[in-house]
Parts: C-alpha cells; sequence; structure tokens
C-alpha cells in the first residue's frame, strides 16, 4: 500500500502565510491578502560574505526569489529570472536570490552559480530564518515581487513554464512600462 503525503500549498492559504511574515504593527489579513504589505528590512550575507540589506534597494522593483540547489522548478526559474534581470535592471529592476541551503553547503551553492553563469545578486539563509516568515512550508521556488516602497505586489508560488511571463509583466507594469 503506498502513502502519500497531501501537503496544502501555502499560495491556497495567502492570508495565513502573510500574517507569518508581516512586520510588527502591520496587518495583512483582510480583503487585499498582502498586497502592499511592506516587507520588513533584512540583511543576508551574499556568496562573497558581503552584508546585503534590502533597504539598500528602496526605490527599486525587487523581486525575492528563494530557492535551493535541489529543486528542479528553482533551476528552471533561474534563466528567466537572470534574462528579466539583465533586460529591465537598468530601469529599476532588482532580483535578489536567496538560497535556502544549509550552511555547510555554500561550496555546492557556488558551483551551481559559477557553472550556471549567474550575474544577480545570491544571498544566503543559511538557518532558513528569512524564508520560514514568509513561506513557512518551505514550498520552493518561492517568489516576492515588491514595488518601489518595498510593498508586497505579487507571490510567485512554485515555477512552471509560462510563468516567466506572467512574471516579467507584472514586473513590466510596476516599471510603467
Amino acid at each position: 500500500m503506498k502513502r502519500y503525503l497531501l501537503v496544502i500549498s501555502c499560495c491556497l492559504l495567502p492570508g495565513l502565510l502573510l500574517a507569518s511574515a508581516c512586520p510588527a504593527g502591520h496587518s495583512l489579513r483582510g480583503e487585499n491578502s498582502g498586497k502592499d504589505a511592506v516587507v520588513g528590512d533584512f540583511t543576508l550575507p551574499d556568496l562573497a560574505g558581503h552584508d546585503v540589506r534590502l533597504s539598500d534597494y528602496r526605490g527599486k522593483v525587487v523581486y525575492l526569489s528563494f530557492w535551493a540547489t535541489w529543486c528542479e522548478p528553482c533551476r528552471l526559474e533561474l534563466p528567466h529570472l537572470q534574462r528579466l534581470w539583465q533586460q529591465r535592471r537598468q530601469q529599476g529592476f532588482e532580483l535578489l536570490t536567496i538560497c535556502v541551503d544549509p550552511g555547510d553547503r555554500d561550496n555546492l551553492v557556488r558551483q551551481q552559480v559559477r557553472r550556471d553563469g549567474y550575474r544577480f545578486p545570491v544571498l544566503r539563509d543559511r538557518e532558513t530564518e528569512l524564508i520560514d516568515r514568509f513561506n513557512p512550508t518551505m514550498d520552493l521556488p518561492f517568489g516576492l515581487l515588491l514595488d518601489r516602497q518595498g510593498r508586497i505586489q505579487h507571490i510567485q508560488q512554485g515555477f512552471r513554464l509560462g510563468d516567466e511571463e506572467n512574471i516579467r509583466q507584472k514586473i513590466d507594469s510596476l516599471l510603467g512600462r
């Protein structure tokens, strides 16, 4: 007899998902289900060990993409995100990818980034503290699109070919294109 584990995706429960991501003093419940909620500031190290703060990107449209080296849909999504970043960066778009692999896998993360030719910033959430705020079930890939004021405008749960067009349209809308 086969056993199946039923996983209820957070995208089905956006109020619950975003309530856990909510910085103190902000409510994410209600009719917007998290739209326009401000993501609190955070600092994570990049692959070189330099601290990167989200607040340094205020005034830009930012896509936060959580991924892992073992995640096949992540490997499908990242090249599309890199193309979007390269095409829209001059208009005020930034891509911050956040790898959630455990800390002892830094070399593996570096190898994948080098092998796949990624040029975008890769941050490390080694203890999964940040992703736990936004996506406690750690369904990957997981993306948050933030407007120039740092408010959530779109949540991307998972990735299938074709999703990149929807993400591009949302980014273009926020860039005023």
